[in-house]
């Protein structure tokens, strides 16, 4: 009889968490969640406002080529790992010497995670993320300092050069019809920024959301 009660208390002892452990364990987990979630969301906020500082630093360089150059465009892509900005910039003022045609390299701007979208004039969001829309080429006007509308095909080296060989201005895309670029929205976290372009004057404001 005392051996059978001794092997019943053992199974009721390692029957499994009393009430007070549950308790302890959760509050230790929400401890450290509080910990992790502010530095998770300052990491990220880091990023979003990174990628923001990218993308003007990308429009004033590319008005600044645009108003002086032939061809002065930037691409605002999405690929697998990230974010990316490319430059295709005429730079030389006239001729066709490949030395003075510049293609930048690709800058990485933000990871994969992050969440860069446009909105166009129509109304119509494109996340580049996702879809076919992953990439989105913008240009100024060189006459008025505006905006051109979204262009649909980069100027790369090869295809200046045969341009400028036949004594031709880069056909850029002008109608006025076609969509402009309204805002570049970059998400990440708790963190939104929004990027309003000024279609007449080229200019741009950068807000937080």
């Amino acid at each position: 009889m005392y051996k059978l009660k001794s092997e019943y208390c053992g199974q009721k002892k390692n029957k499994g968490f009393t009430l007070v452990e549950m308790v302890i364990t959760v509050a230790i987990f929400a401890i450290l969640l509080g910990m992790i979630t502010p530095s998770l969301n300052s990491v990220l906020g880091f990023r979003v406002q990174r990628a923001t500082n990218s993308i003007a630093s990308a429009l004033d360089k590319t008005r600044r080529e645009a108003m002086s150059r032939l061809v002065g465009e930037m691409k605002l892509e999405y690929r697998s790992d990230g974010y990316y900005i490319t430059y295709y910039l005429d730079r030389g003022k006239e001729g066709a010497e490949s030395s003075r045609i510049r293609n930048d390299d690709s800058e990485k701007i933000a990871p994969a995670g992050t969440r860069i979208s446009y909105t166009d004039s129509t109304g119509q969001t494109y996340n580049l993320w996702e879809g076919d829309r992953n990439s989105i080429i913008l240009t100024y006007n060189r006459a008025t300092g505006g905006f051109l509308p979204i262009q649909s095909n980069e100027w790369e080296q090869n295809q200046i050069l045969a341009v400028l060989g036949c004594g031709e201005d880069i056909p850029l895309e002008r109608d006025e019809s076609l969509p402009y670029c309204q805002t570049i929205t970059v998400r990440g976290g708790m963190r939104t920024r929004v990027i309003t372009l000024n279609k007449d004057t080229g200019k741009y404001t950068v807000r937080a959301q």
